[in-house]
């Protein structure tokens, strides 16, 4: 029902870009709430501390918290006692110092490509614990070692955070190293590397065939649109949608009261065929996004094979990958709605006297609803996904205050533009394909929302004016319209002649079967509307159909004119009176006047 959107509305703009730096801000979709809120804002103290806690780094009571990683991923969490001034830690070590201590341990016996590095077995190594001083130690051993090498050792704050005993503790870490450190050795050797490039060129093989396959499908559909949108503007010709006139002949529009089965059936093929153009848009919006997903996901696998990558595939695709899946969610569920409205109105213009009046008022509320629709969508994805990270309260009425302060600080214009919107559809001021002037500017309407108003010009000029704007408006063709014609014949002209000539044409003109159905009414407004030097003013009002005086005014004057001719009757021209003496045959008293027109 809706034409093409060529908008995209600041709002929904402002909605994707504020997804899109959710999505980059959040390393990892895996990592806990508190790590996604420690990224956002790591300055934020959660627990009313004295000092911010650095990023990833938890405080719960007198212990602190952050997790130890290798190859990007989380192996476990280690704890400490709580620092709460780190400019002047003294004795203490904060949990973060520590942890990056025992990645570093753990990074030393990877392959580094240098010559001294140890090359170890995965097959052969061994992660042990020893008990040194009444605590559980990690140690690292393997025939290329010539001793063993410490990890960590096993604290009791680590072990009050995991509420287990210290050795319980260190057999659980040990089989989590012993898994882990293998598995990352094991990736870095030769043959596991060019096992890695092979997968990967197969994954872009197979991404760019599909990319092809998908690409084929969607430039076919393409050209179908293509094909439809055409057959879509034909059937609006012959309801008067987009009404088109020959040069020189008018285009017969439908009234109400005359049923054109033609027609008729016209307004109904223009409504499924609007339905199947958005069924078609969606499924070319279905393959680009299928794309886009084969390459993200293609991507992220390829970097997640490579242990040194893994880290950067989780960080910098996925987040991407994650913004994608929002944003694709949101626009399905979207596109489905228009889906259904077009669905809807198609069901309802059929219990309807369908004109194309009644055609251009179903047009403008739809396309206002599914404008509508779109804000709240979007509006409603972003808040979900401000609650998903714990950003935003879960309270309605805290939710509520929250959107009430920034549309009071931020939106003031747009409220006054969706409130005025609202006031000119309900009140029905003016719809698509109505001429209207507001203030100084005139043309005709081509898209309403609750937002803007833009009307094309006689120039052809597209002009947006914010519906806060619009305080008074005048309707050129609404339900009907007038042609007011003036025509000034010479002042020596038989006046009664000159009416009688200027009824007969219009009298015949109305009787016309080709302008029958044009002209309402030719009797309102007919007369001498003014005498001057130039000759005398005619008028005549002729009411007609919508949208149609001016296709009227113009065969009214070429007949007219024709009418004019053949009983001799001229247009009024200035005159200007000549005075002029003659002394050799008049004395000074006569004058001779000479007259040119």
């Amino acid at each position: 029902m809706l034409i093409p959107r060529r908008w995209k509305p600041a709002l929904r703009r402002v909605v994707l870009a504020s997804l899109t730096v959710i999505a980059i801000v959040l390393a990892s979709p895996a990592l806990p709430q508190t790590s996604a809120r420690a990224q956002l804002f790591p300055f934020a103290a959660p627990d009313g501390g004295s000092e911010p806690l650095p990023i990833d780094v938890e405080r719960r009571g007198t212990i602190e918290s952050t997790g130890v990683q290798l190859d990007g991923q989380e192996l476990f969490r280690i704890a400490s006692p709580v620092v709460f001034n780190r400019a002047e830690v003294g004795s203490q070590i904060p949990v973060e110092v520590r942890a990056r201590q025992i990645e570093s341990n753990l990074q030393r016996l990877l392959p580094q490509g240098r010559v001294d590095a140890p090359q170890l077995n995965p097959e052969t190594l061994q992660v042990v614990i020893e008990q040194i001083d009444n605590y559980p130690v990690l140690f690292v051993r393997d025939p290329s070692l010539s001793e063993a090498r410490v990890l960590l050792t096993v604290t009791d704050p680590d072990a009050e955070y995991s509420a287990i005993s210290k050795d319980a503790l260190a057999e659980q870490w040990q089989d989590i190293l012993q898994q882990e450190l293998s598995q990352a050795i094991a990736l870095r050797q030769p043959e596991a590397q060019r096992q890695q490039m092979m997968t990967v060129a197969q994954v872009l093989a197979t991404a760019l065939m599909l990319t092809l396959l998908l690409g084929l499908i969607r430039l076919g559909l393409g050209r179908y649109e293509q094909r439809l949108h055409q057959r879509k503007m034909a059937e609006s010709a012959i309801i008067g949608v987009h009404d088109r006139a020959p040069s020189g002949q008018p285009a017969r529009p439908s009234s109400p009261a005359e049923a054109d089965p033609r027609q008729h059936q016209g307004l109904h093929q223009h409504l499924r065929l609007e339905h199947q153009l958005h069924a078609v848009r969606l499924m070319r919006w279905l393959l680009f996004w299928g794309i886009a997903s084969i390459w993200a996901t293609g991507i992220a696998y390829s970097f997640n094979l490579f242990p040194q990558t893994r880290q950067f595939a989780r960080t910098m695709i996925l987040a991407p990958v994650v913004m994608l899946i929002t944003w694709f969610v949101v626009g399905l569920i979207d596109r489905l709605i228009n889906l259904a409205v077009d669905r809807f109105i198609q069901k309802f213009a059929k219990g309807q006297p369908l004109t194309s009046t009644n055609l251009q008022r179903i047009h403008t509320i739809a396309q206002v609803i599914k404008g509508v629709k779109m804000v709240l969508v979007y509006i409603i994805g972003l808040i979900w996904v401000l609650q998903w990270l714990n950003l935003i309260p879960g309270s309605v009425l805290a939710l509520g205050t929250a959107v009430a302060l920034v549309i009071s600080f931020a939106a003031q214009n747009l409220v006054k533009d969706l409130v005025n919107g609202f006031l000119i559809l309900i009140e029905d001021q003016f719809r698509i394909g109505d001429v209207v002037i507001i203030g100084d500017i005139d043309g005709f309407v081509e898209n309403v929302n609750l937002r803007i108003t833009q009307l094309r010009n006689p120039e052809g000029h597209l002009i947006t004016l914010p519906n806060s704007s619009i305080t008074h408006v005048r309707n050129l063709t609404r339900h009907w319209s007038r042609a007011t014609l003036n025509f000034e014949v010479a002042y020596n002209t038989d006046v009664n002649r000159a009416l009688a000539v200027v009824r007969e044409t219009a009298d015949q003109m109305a009787q016309d079967p080709q302008w029958q159905s044009i002209i309402l009414d030719t009797n309102e407004f007919f007369g001498v509307q003014e005498i001057s030097h130039t000759g005398i003013l005619i008028q005549i009002w002729i009411k007609t159909l919508p949208l149609k005086q001016w296709l009227v005014s113009m065969e009214f004057r070429r007949r007219l004119k024709i009418a004019f001719d053949h009983h001799h009757i001229q247009i009024g021209a200035p005159r200007q009176i000549w005075l002029q003496e003659e002394p050799h045959t008049l004395d000074s008293a006569q004058q001779r006047f000479y007259s040119l027109e």
